[in-house]
Order: C-alpha cells, then sequence, then structure tokens
C-alpha cells in the first residue's frame, strides 16, 4: 500500500490574525502590529506545531475605501515592515520557514535580491518571497509611481523580468566562492556579474554577498489570472489558489501542466489551497459559540464574506484528506481569524489529529524551508536548472 500524501501547512497571516477584524476579539493583543513579543510567541507556536512557513502578506499604503471601513481595519492602518519583522523572528525560531511579500512595481532588483539574501544567509536557509504585482492607486502614489501601469497587463511582464534578474544576482558567485582563507581570499574566478539589458531593467554588476543557502530563497506566487498562472508556472516553487473541489483541481492541475511546458518538473511547484480563516475546538458546539463570538464583532457586510471555517480537530482533518485525495493541493495556507488562542488550538488539536491519520510530519525533516517542502536546491546557472 502506498503511502498517504502528506500536507504541507503554512501559516498566512499579519500579526493583527488574517481576518480585517480580527484584532477587535478581546482576547487579541491591543497593539497587534508593533507587539513584536506577543507575534514571536505565536510563531514559536506554530513552529511547535511544526508548520513548514509562516507567510506574512503586505500592502504598501492603506488600501482604498471609505472612512468608515478604515476606523475598523487595523491591519492595512498600522503594520511594521514585514521583512524586518521576518528579520526578529528568525532570531527567535529554529526552524520554520520565512515567507515575506515585496512587490516587483513598487522596488528594484538589485535591493530585493540584497535583501532577500540577507533573510537567508541570517535565517539559515528559512527565507521565502511572495512575489506580488501592486495595484492600489494608493500604493503607486507613495512611490510616485503612474497608477496606470499598476492596471497594465504589461506588469507581470515586468514581473517576469524582475524575479530573472533577481535569480540572476542570486547567482552572482559559486556556492563556494568566499573560501575565507587568509591566504587565498577570494577567487574572482568564480564570480559571474551580471550584465542585463531587458525590455524594463538595466543591471551590471553582482550582489556582494554569498548565494543564499537555499541557492533561491523559496519563491511564491498567488495570482491566478491568465498571466498570473504563467509566471507561477515558470518561477514559483509555491502557489496559492482559493477555494476547494473543482476549482482547486483545475487550477492545480493546469499551474502543474503549464510548468512542465516550461521545462520544469511539475512535481517541483506546491500548490497550497487557502483556508482564509479557521477555528478549531474540542467539539462542534464550542466551535459554533466561538463562531458566533467572533461574528458579532462583524458589520453586516463583513458577516457575508469572512469565510470563516469552524469545526473540530477531525471536521478540519476531513477537509484537508478529502482535498489532498482529490488532487486539489499539495498543502494549505492556513488563516487565523486573530492569533493567540485559534493557533494554539489548531496546533494542539488538528496537528496531533493529521499526525494520527499520517497525513502531517512528527518532526521537521531539512534544516531549510527548500528541504522541509520537499522542493530541490536550484544550481547556479543562466538557466537556473535544478540539482
Amino acid at each position: 500500500m502506498s503511502a498517504k500524501k502528506q500536507a504541507r501547512l503554512v501559516a498566512i497571516t499579519h500579526a493583527t490574525g488574517s481576518h480585517l477584524r480580527g484584532w477587535r476579539h478581546p482576547k487579541a493583543p491591543a497593539r497587534p502590529a508593533t507587539d513584536v513579543k506577543a507575534f514571536i510567541e505565536v510563531v514559536r507556536e506554530l513552529e511547535r506545531g511544526l508548520f513548514d512557513a509562516l507567510f506574512l502578506s503586505e500592502t504598501t499604503g492603506v488600501m482604498p475605501g471609505p472612512d468608515a471601513a478604515y476606523q475598523h481595519e487595523s491591519m492595512v492602518n498600522e503594520s511594521l515592515d514585514p521583512t524586518l519583522l521576518l528579520s526578529a523572528i528568525a532570531a527567535a525560531t529554529k526552524h520554520i520557514g520565512l515567507i515575506t511579500t515585496a512587490s516587483t512595481s513598487l522596488t528594484q532588483p538589485y535591493s530585493l535580491a540584497r535583501l532577500l539574501a540577507s533573510l537567508d544567509h541570517l535565517s539559515g536557509g528559512r527565507a521565502g518571497w511572495n512575489v506580488v504585482t501592486s495595484r492600489f492607486e494608493t500604493e503607486a502614489g507613495n512611490f510616485g509611481v503612474d497608477s496606470q501601469l499598476l492596471r497594465s497587463p504589461v506588469r507581470y511582464d515586468i514581473a517576469a523580468e524582475f524575479v530573472d534578474v533577481v535569480k540572476s544576482l542570486w547567482d552572482s558567485f559559486d556556492d563556494d566562492a568566499f573560501v575565507h582563507d587568509r591566504e587565498k581570499g577570494f577567487d574572482p574566478a568564480r564570480l559571474r556579474p551580471l550584465d542585463h539589458r531587458g525590455a524594463h531593467f538595466h543591471v551590471s554588476g553582482s550582489l556582494g554577498i554569498a548565494r543564499p543557502p537555499q541557492g533561491h530563497p523559496v519563491i511564491l506566487q498567488a495570482g491566478m489570472s491568465e498571466a498570473g498562472r504563467e509566471l507561477t508556472a515558470r518561477e514559483a516553487d509555491l502557489a496559492l489558489t482559493s477555494g476547494g473541489g473543482w476549482h482547486a483541481r483545475e487550477a492545480r492541475e493546469d499551474v502543474r501542466r503549464r510548468a512542465a511546458a516550461n521545462g520544469r518538473d511539475p512535481d517541483a511547484l506546491v500548490v497550497l489551497a487557502v483556508l482564509p480563516s479557521v477555528l478549531v475546538a474540542n467539539t462542534r458546539v464550542e466551535a459554533e459559540a466561538q463562531l458566533r463570538e467572533f461574528t458579532a464583532l462583524l458589520s453586516p457586510a463583513d458577516r457575508q464574506r469572512h469565510g470563516i471555517l469552524a469545526g473540530t480537530a477531525a471536521d478540519i482533518a476531513d477537509i484537508i484528506e478529502d482535498w489532498l485525495d482529490g488532487g486539489a493541493a499539495d498543502g494549505f495556507a492556513v488563516g487565523f481569524p486573530y492569533l493567540q488562542g485559534p493557533v494554539a488550538a489548531f496546533t494542539r488539536l488538528a496537528i496531533p489529529e493529521l499526525q494520527r491519520r499520517g497525513r502531517f510530519r512528527t518532526a521537521y525533516t531539512g534544516t531549510t524551508l527548500r528541504e522541509n517542502l520537499g522542493l530541490p536546491r536550484p544550481r547556479r546557472s543562466a538557466h537556473h536548472a535544478i540539482e
């Protein structure tokens, strides 16, 4: 009998939780966005639960909306830079992956390549990058960028070239270029400076830092538009899909086909279905009571889009098994409406149930995020071949 397929699990959240109104819960910290110590304790709980990674989403500016909405949207009105926050978390954890969000529309390849390579070194090979193309006019205004560009289809062409340049910068040096020999020093033959002249970027030079421990930090892409799927198939290690059943299965099969068409092994692309906000309890009665408690914090409009999944550990495990066995996902990006209670409930109730069913690891098996996800390490080459 073949072994059961095991789930990969990534926590997708802000310091306030994955729901815009989660910060209003009485058990959430009073200042969640800047309470770094409290957030680190949450991440340590995720690590005790053997989660593959923490994924911090990000919008570089306050999202547009009426003033009444701003009053209740704490996560977009106050948030720390995700990469700096993950650097602090890296020092306080040992195994969990750390995925930040950065825009290809609002940054430059060199500065981002250096930042992510630094995070990979600081964390011992646990860094990841959620590739986004910004779309809000407020974001464009913050960076002095033409807002029409953010809405143009060309933004995906920019993103594809941006990622190629970043990968090439990560490959500036051979893995063993920095021998740290006091007599011989650095071997210049192992440096291959970039001379990129593309449609959107001109970049010459080398990164000035040793190749990242993972070769390339793990790349995540969440866009499921036609252009987004093409970018995922070409560049991503992790992909996010929303919804379950047929839609998620179709999306997973499609991006895997596209990856193969790009000359990639489709098994080197891990597809995660999103479970937006999860509440786990010992009984269904308790889960329904928690759901009612949280729903009371929401406006009538919020109650129609809240996307909260509440149930027992067995209920959650049933869903995960169905999606794994139905070909809808290789794993899950799990959100929590607020953090302290729901995270601990998931790690202490749902994780043991998944382990009992043979659906989740009982220990970390690697030292890097790539190893724990079962992903190959990219070999240094112009075509980003795989070892």
